[in-house]
């Protein structure tokens, strides 16, 4: 047996199928997310504006999904879209445009974790109100310390507990489907139920805004955040077996499986809603909470259903948790961050990158500062995670259309054909519609209060990037050209046998290579 058969053959992975699949739906969450959303977007356009919204979102998603699925049979890297955009990218401009989507695609997966922390200490002060109804939902300093003992426990269990967290990403799936079918036939049991017209019709506009058709298209951005952590499995892609393979099959069955759940969810919470002022109106800051509590008439009922929130938030929080200390890692390995040769540097017991984990922990907890000051800025950061991520996931498709996918590798698997520029050209124009409309103010007039704050975020995070770049990145910057740099250098290092033909690592060898690897100190400059 080759040493590469014997390395393969003791290595154990991760993250099987199922893990996988039950991380990308808690980093997608769905179900989650929309038991929030659905009830701050009603304002804009009402249930028949997020239902068709929801629906026309997933579909341009799915694009971006099928354009990830072409990439990552192709290439198999812990980068995710970042990478791709990399290794599709002309060697000419490679390096300029490379470096902020890494960096973009970094602050999306702190934000996305920010956000599930934030959701987690909301639901857990909702917890406490159902059983004691004067407590007070709205003190900051409380809210805040939940925040970071969430987030100092996804960063433990992350650092300490790698061999559990596939087993809580399961327990969090589990939850979650349970939550899912119990409650959607408790709703339609016992909630008295909406006209028809109100789910499938009838639109409202409490924006301020003089057009509906324009607070429709502001209400879409709830529809939009609730899509956003797309690439969650393919971070994964060293801790995967036969990532090739399997990796695209993961990501198609979390989104359309996500999509039955949203649908199904939004419809039944639509025609579950015929008090609004007494759900918003709730004393636990929770509308979906008090709605299962005045629909089924128990207490019970909703304080077990925040119980599931919170299990479903929580493992989603550290699903994220998860993606941005390998996305980050393998920006660091290819000298995109700052201290990159420590972010590299593997824990001799855990062989983890004991900082690419820390950082951006620390981070996510600075960014709770804000949270405990101001919600307005708070919300501005979170809103910004929709930015930063759709613009990271848009230019894959944005390349490919550009170069027609020359410089995409050919393979059997996975190609579109007479399809490819439909999907490539739908997943850029739904990107730049929710940059767009992630800019807009939710509500008018404008105020301090009501002002989004998303531009100021974004435009101070660009000014940050290209100080990076100045003093750092380009001078150390070095994105990798394709997957096979990283399959020599793990190679070069563990003694694995790599086959060669013709002067190339081929596929069957470059495959079971990147099997091998979980994490490697390897800077893909060669040093």
């Amino acid at each position: 047996m080759s040493s590469m058969e014997t390395g393969n053959a003791h290595k154990p992975h991760t993250f099987g199928l199922w893990s996988a699949i039950s991380l990308g739906w808690l980093t997608l969450n769905v179900f989650g997310g929309m038991s929030f959303i659905l009830f701050v977007g009603l304002a804009a356009g009402g249930v028949p504006a997020i239902l068709y919204g929801f629906i026309g979102s997933t579909a341009a998603v799915i694009c971006i999904i099928l354009t990830f699925a072409q990439c990552a049979s192709r290439f198999s890297t812990a980068g995710g879209a970042y990478h791709y955009a990399c290794f599709l990218i002309p060697e000419k401009y490679k390096r300029e445009i490379a470096y902020p989507l890494g960096w973009l695609n970094y602050l999306g997966w702190i934000f996305t974790h920010a956000g599930c922390c934030a959701v987690v200490a909301t639901l857990t002060l909702a917890l406490v109100n159902l059983c004691r109804p004067d407590f007070d939902v709205t003190t900051r300093w409380q809210l805040f310390l939940v925040y970071l003992a969430v987030d100092v426990l996804c960063w433990i269990i992350n650092l300490w507990g790698l061999k559990g967290i596939p087993t809580l990403e399961l327990l969090g799936c589990y939850a979650t489907a349970f939550g899912f079918v119990a409650y959607t036939i408790a709703l339609l049991v016992k909630a008295p139920k909406a006209e028809p017209s109100s789910v499938f019709v009838d639109t409202n506009n409490d924006t301020g805004y003089n057009s509906t058709s324009f607070a429709i298209l502001l209400g879409l951005l709830n529809s939009f955040a609730t899509l956003m952590g797309l690439d969650g499995p393919a971070h994964l892609a060293e801790e995967l077996p036969q990532p090739k393979r399997s990796l695209p099959r993961i990501m198609l069955i979390v989104i359309l499986s996500q999509f039955t759940v949203g649908v199904t969810w939004i419809i039944v919470l639509g025609f579950s809603i015929t008090d609004m002022n007494a759900i918003t109106s709730t004393a636990t800051g929770v509308p979906i909470v008090e709605l299962i509590r005045l629909a089924t008439g128990s207490d019970a009922a909703a304080i077990v259903f925040c119980l599931i929130l919170i299990v479903n938030n929580g493992t989603s929080a550290l699903g994220s948790a998860v993606s941005m200390s390998r996305q980050g890692y393998a920006f660091a390995r290819d000298g995109g961050l700052f201290w990159n040769s420590k972010l590299t540097e593997l824990s001799p017991g855990s062989l983890l990158p004991f900082w690419s984990i820390n950082l951006p922990s620390f981070l996510v907890a600075l960014v709770g500062l804000i949270y405990l000051f101001s919600n307005a800025a708070f919300n501005a950061i979170i809103g910004s995670q929709a930015v930063c991520m759709i613009i990271s996931y848009g230019f894959p498709a944005l390349i490919l259309l550009i170069t027609r996918g020359k410089l995409l590798p050919e393979n059997d698997r996975w190609n579109f054909g007479i399809w490819s520029v439909p999907i490539y050209v739908t997943s850029v124009g739904y990107s730049i519609l929710v940059v767009i409309v992630a800019f807009i103010p939710q509500s008018y007039p404008v105020t301090s209060v009501s002002m989004n704050y998303t531009i100021l975020v974004m435009a101070g995070f660009a000014i940050a990037m290209t100080l990076a770049w100045i003093f750092e990145g380009r001078k150390l910057f070095s994105p990798p050209v394709n997957d096979e740099v990283i399959v020599a250098a793990a190679g070069a290092i563990e003694g694995v046998g790599v086959d060669v033909e013709g002067g190339r690592i081929t596929e069957d060898s470059k495959e079971q290579s990147l099997d091998h690897i979980m994490f490697q100190p390897t800077s893909l400059k060669g040093n």
